[in-house]
């Protein structure tokens, strides 16, 4: 797929914010029907979400690294400061609810405690693998779990944040179809595993192996810490599992390929599916009507 990389790069530099262009000081509105319990569902599912965009912000920061179009780089540095950015803001929100850090389930502070060890000396498995499913992430951001957040008040700080939030998610989305199109075009007919030896060079075996574990370890305590989160939030649990948006995000993901006709020769993007299918079936089993999700 075509991108105009220059107009790319400068709409993202035009766009950026600052969290302190908000005032934070004004109380939240818009509240007083959601019991205690819901407003501290709402404050954990804000801070999942900030742990989320902060992983987001060094896939980024890995894809600026092993990119090698200058201006594509670029705009991949400035992705990472829009997620910390992002990140930082839904941290203040969920304070508004009275909400921090501490307050989120043990499991998913353990997750991103070790994504973050993960990601800090990320493998080229991980690079690869990341930086072809952040659009599945992000697609889900934009799908089901903003709309989730939004409909819980019409508070005017959180209505701002969300709409800045969006403004950086579009122009994220565009990259990531530009960035798996591409993959798909050097990547065809090869396997996951082809790609990252061949990325790998004359690693040794060994490095291989425990670059393999690390990759299946990653993945293991993304399934712990979403489900923990499952768990907690049940207040929020009808707003998440609504079909119609779950059903939104699968048809956004099966229009992939629209927007960028090589993703599925893209090896980790056909990972990244199947990991997705067995993420939806485990989070989400049942929508309402009782139809399990294929």
């Amino acid at each position: 797929m075509d991108l105009d990389l220059d107009r790319m790069l400068e709409l993202t530099t035009r766009g950026q914010w600052s969290v302190d262009d908000i005032d934070w000081s004004r109380p939240i509105e818009g509240v007083d029907h959601m019991s205690e319990r819901a407003r501290f569902e709402a404050g954990q599912q804000l801070l999942f979400t900030a742990g989320l965009e902060r992983r987001a912000a060094r896939v980024f920061a890995l894809c600026a690294e092993y990119i090698d179009e200058p201006r594509a780089a670029d705009i991949y540095h400035l992705f990472e400061v829009d997620e910390l950015r992002h990140a930082e803001a839904e941290i203040r929100l969920a304070a508004r609810y009275g909400v921090y850090w501490s307050d989120l389930p043990l499991a998913s502070r353990w997750m991103f405690k070790e994504l973050e060890g993960v990601m800090k000396h990320s493998t080229v498995g991980h690079h690869e693998l990341s930086s072809a499913t952040i659009l599945l992430f992000e697609l889900a951001l934009d799908s089901i779990l903003i709309p989730a957040l939004k409909s819980l008040t019409s508070d005017p700080i959180q209505t701002d944040v969300f709409r800045r939030i969006d403004q950086d998610e579009s122009r994220h989305l565009a990259m990531d179809y530009w960035l798996l199109d591409r993959k798909g075009a050097s990547q065809k007919g090869k396997t996951f595993r082809d790609v990252v030896e061949q990325a790998e060079g004359g690693r040794s075996m060994l490095g291989r192996i425990r670059g393999r574990v690390s990759l299946v370890r990653t993945l293991a305590t993304f399934m712990n810490g979403f489900g923990a989160m499952a768990l907690v939030t049940v207040s929020l649990r009808d707003q998440m599992t609504d079909p119609a948006r779950i059903e939104r995000y699968i048809k956004r993901v099966s229009k992939v390929p629209e927007r960028a006709p090589r993703a599925m020769d893209a090896p980790g993007y056909r990972m990244g599916l199947s990991g997705q299918r067995r993420m939806l079936k485990l989070l989400f089993p049942m929508n309402r009507t009782g139809q399990a999700h294929s």
